[in-house]
Order: structure tokens, then C-alpha cells, then sequence
């Protein structure tokens, strides 16, 4: 009668766990890579080895004058059998109970892994020493000794995996509700964004369309024409607004239409004071622009570059791509900026570098040059804002 010892092969336990896992995945590494049959196949296979290593290693302690090559060749062969059946019953126990176990108590999973652990030890033994032809050593196991040690040894395997499996779920836990913190802490932030950026709204439009109004209430008597004329851009303008308006982005085309109908109007209110030029490549007309990132360097270069000045002057706004970068540029020949002369920009671009820095980071660069006479603004985005 052959004894059962520990040169004798023993068990791996290796399995899928409610989600597709493996056991494996405990260790950081193996979580790197997407749950898969084959992933897990090929996890089992690991686990498997570890167990063939650590159980050559006790052989060879407790029988030194055993074959390394027997005891490799063994313990391979009985805990390929072992895990891979346990590996099996996983998978059928989540296609017949459809997860329904997971939901259960510690009591219940902690019974269920110990039963199919204790089917997957005896059936992989019995296979394993069949394919060994070990005939002795199968009868061993279903001996009243062999089997209490078997079932001792299934036992120690199933505390192992629910020990596993169980701080498993409690990290993946854990990390699900690290996620949800997080993507309320962005939704959070972006509706914070969303406020910032309508109260910026609420501070330039009533003041723009309050001005504009006046100028036409000032033409009406004295020179009609021009009054309809100033109606007829600010409908244009509104149009245009409506059409860019809103917290999502918005194309460089659409925005520079919306500059158009601004610009035109303000060359109307001082009558011929300001002049621009608006030049954008084409390449970048599709191109997505966050809204009210170019507008307060246009107002901000005729409030104080131009309207100071009392022969007027010109604005250019041009558009272009730099290999990943959108480059932005307003350039005037006025008196210059209050940024030129100490002051940071005024609210306008604080409230602007405050907005580059929460869509881009370090990533978007603003710049102000003194031009003698006027200024260059020059603002580079990123145009893929995740790089």
C-alpha cells in the first residue's frame, strides 16, 4: 500500500472568481492586464507552478534521496489536474448559479469553496495518479487515512482562496468607492467650472448689450441709418452667440464667426475708430475651443489698448496650428495692455488663466509682449486636451 507524503504530488487550487478574476489578481501585476478564459487560463497555469515549486521544495526536505526530476514531473502532472478542475468547477458554478452565490453570506461562499475545493482535490488526485499510473496512490486516497488527509489538506486550500477571494472584494471595494468619490469630486468641479464660467458671461454680456443699446438709442435721432445698421450687426451677433453659447465647446470657426459680429460691432460704435483683420487657417476652422477663451482678449485689447487712444487703431486675430499645439494670437496697436504695465491683465485674464488652468494645466501657455506701439497675446492649447 503506497503512504500519501509530502513527496507525494499535492494540490495547486486555482480558480475564477465571481467577476472574472483569478486569484492571482491580488498581486497589483496581474490586475494590469484584462480578465479573459485565456488570461485566466494561463493565471491558473502560474498559480499551478507555484504550487509544483513549493511542493518539489517540502519532497526533497522530507525524502532528500528522491529524483528531482520524479518529483517535478509529478507534482506538475497531479497540479495541473487539481487546479484546472477547480478552475472548471468555477466557471460552470458562475454559468449555473449566474453570481447568484457572491451575493451571499461568509458562511455560504465560505461552504462553497470549500466544496468545490474538496471535489477538485479528490478528482484531480484520482486523474493525476491515473495519468501517472500510479494505481497504488489512488488507492491511497480514498482510503479512510488518505482521505482524511486529502480533506484536511482541501480544506487548508478553500481557507486560503476565501481568505484571497475575500480581500479581494473587500480592495475592490474599497477601490469602487475611490471612484466614486473621484468622479463626484470631477463632476463637482466641472459644474464649479460650468458657474465660473456663466458668471463670467453674466459680467460681459449685459454690460456689452447695455452699451450697445445706448449707442443706438444715441443714433436714432441723428443718424438713423447708422442706428439700423448697429440693430441689424447686434442681431447678428446675438444669432452667432446663441450658436457658440453654452458650457460645451464650440469650434474655432464658430467662435471666430462670433468675433466677426462682436468686432463689427464695436467698429460701428467707434464710428470708424477701430479697424481689424481676422485671419484663420482653414486647418483649424473644425478644431474644438472651449468657449470664452478668445473673446476677453479681444474686448481686453480694445477696452485698453484701443478706445484710450484717441486715433483708434487696428486689432488682428489670427489662428493657426503648430504641430499639437492651437495657437491663438490678438495682437492691437493701441497703448498696451495694464499687463505691460505691471497690473497682471486686469479680471479678464486672471479669470482666463484661472480657465486655462482647470481644462489644461500646465499644459495651455499664455504670453503678452510689449509690440511698441500695442501688444501680442498669444494663447497655445493643446488641441488633443488629454496630451
Amino acid at each position: 500500500m503506497h503512504k500519501l507524503t509530502l513527496s507525494d504530488p499535492l494540490p495547486p487550487g486555482a480558480e475564477c472568481s465571481q467577476h472574472g478574476g483569478h486569484p492571482l489578481e491580488l498581486i497589483g501585476f496581474f490586475r494590469r492586464f484584462r480578465p479573459s478564459l485565456l488570461r485566466n487560463l494561463a493565471y491558473t497555469l502560474i498559480w499551478n507552478m507555484g504550487f509544483v515549486l513549493v511542493f518539489t521544495v517540502l519532497g526533497l526536505l522530507y525524502e532528500p534521496e528522491a529524483s528531482l526530476g520524479h518529483l517535478l514531473w509529478a507534482n506538475f502532472v497531479v497540479a495541473n489536474c487539481i487546479g484546472f478542475l477547480i478552475h472548471g468547477q468555477f466557471v460552470l458554478g458562475n454559468i449555473l448559479l449566474q453570481g447568484r452565490i457572491w451575493r451571499r453570506g461568509f458562511a455560504s461562499r465560505s461552504a462553497y469553496y470549500a466544496l468545490i475545493t474538496v471535489i477538485g482535490v479528490f478528482g484531480g488526485y484520482w486523474l493525476g495518479f491515473t495519468l501517472l499510473h500510479w494505481d497504488h496512490a489512488r488507492e491511497q486516497v480514498f482510503s479512510a487515512q488518505g482521505a482524511t488527509e486529502v480533506l484536511l489538506l482541501s480544506l487548508i486550500i478553500a481557507a486560503i482562496l476565501a481568505s484571497i477571494f475575500l480581500a479581494r472584494e473587500r480592495e475592490a471595494r474599497a477601490e469602487a468607492a475611490f471612484q466614486r468619490e473621484r468622479a463626484r469630486v470631477e463632476a463637482a468641479e466641472h459644474q464649479f467650472h460650468l458657474a465660473q464660467l456663466k458668471m463670467l458671461e453674466a459680467q460681459i454680456e449685459p454690460h456689452f448689450l447695455y452699451n450697445t443699446l445706448a449707442n443706438v438709442i444715441s443714433l436714432v435721432d441723428a443718424d438713423p441709418a447708422a442706428a439700423k445698421r448697429m440693430v441689424t450687426r447686434l442681431i447678428d451677433f446675438l444669432r452667432h452667440a446663441a450658436r457658440t453659447g453654452g458650457p460645451a465647446e464650440t469650434t474655432v470657426g464658430r467662435q471666430f464667426e462670433l468675433l466677426q459680429a462682436y468686432l463689427d460691432l464695436m467698429a460701428l460704435r467707434t464710428n470708424t475708430r477701430l479697424s481689424y483683420r481676422v485671419e484663420m487657417a482653414a486647418e483649424v476652422a473644425a478644431l474644438p475651443l472651449p468657449p470664452m477663451l478668445l473673446q476677453p482678449l479681444v474686448e481686453n485689447a480694445i477696452k485698453h489698448g484701443l478706445e484710450p487712444k484717441v486715433a483708434g487703431g487696428t486689432v488682428n486675430v489670427g489662428a493657426r496650428r503648430e504641430d499639437a499645439l492651437l495657437v491663438l494670437t490678438v495682437a492691437d496697436n493701441g497703448l498696451g495692455f495694464p499687463a505691460t504695465r505691471g497690473d497682471g491683465g486686469g479680471l479678464g485674464l486672471a479669470n482666463l488663466r484661472q480657465r486655462l488652468e482647470s481644462l489644461y494645466g500646465t499644459r495651455a501657455r499664455l504670453t503678452i509682449e510689449d509690440t511698441q506701439p500695442g501688444t501680442r497675446v498669444t494663447l497655445s492649447v493643446p488641441i488633443d486636451p488629454a496630451l
